[in-house]
């Protein structure tokens, strides 16, 4: 769903689709199954919720897409985007013996996994860093998008838009 040319909506539901499938034949739960599909495609509505938060922008379902697709953002905080929520939530499934937890590891798991490599150039000439799916990163960054997506030439990219 989100900006690469890779991971969209439907890639992104299809690799859930699989992970939940491969889920369900190891384990034979569907909470394991179940949990992992709906992680895998509903993490992306953190973007949803920034987009809210920091867009000034009307929502419209097209809108939202072409602020993703075009970088418009300025800040992004994608919260549930984050290698040290999915560490702590592997902890805690562990540790609880949690069913739910696991599979929502699975999902959402798979779903950075996916994310990291399929969107490390969101538009052409400019690339993620690779620690962009660390919150603390992000943080560190002041969660700007002039600190967190590297240009053509020296240093940081876009300001705002495609430009």
């Amino acid at each position: 769903m989100w900006i690469g040319p890779f991971m969209k909506l439907p890639a992104h539901v299809a690799a859930s689709a699989a992970v939940a499938a491969a889920a369900y034949a190891a384990t034979r739960s569907p909470t394991v199954a179940v949990a992992a599909l709906l992680s895998g495609i509903f993490i992306d509505l953190d973007h949803v919720a920034d987009h809210l938060l920091t867009s000034g922008e009307k929502f419209s379902v097209p809108g939202f897409f072409s602020w993703c697709e075009e970088l418009r953002w300025e800040r992004i905080f994608i919260v549930l985007h984050s290698i040290e929520l999915l560490v702590l939530a592997a902890a805690l499934a562990y540790w609880l013996r949690s069913e739910l937890l696991f599979g929502l590891v699975l999902g959402a798991g798979s779903h950075l996994a996916l994310d990291q490599i399929g969107n490390r150039k969101p538009l052409p000439g400019h690339r993620f860093s690779a620690w962009h799916y660390f919150l603390t990163y992000r943080y560190r960054m002041g969660f700007r998008k002039s600190r967190l997506v590297r240009g053509p030439g020296r240093g940081s990219g876009l300001s705002s838009g495609r430009g």
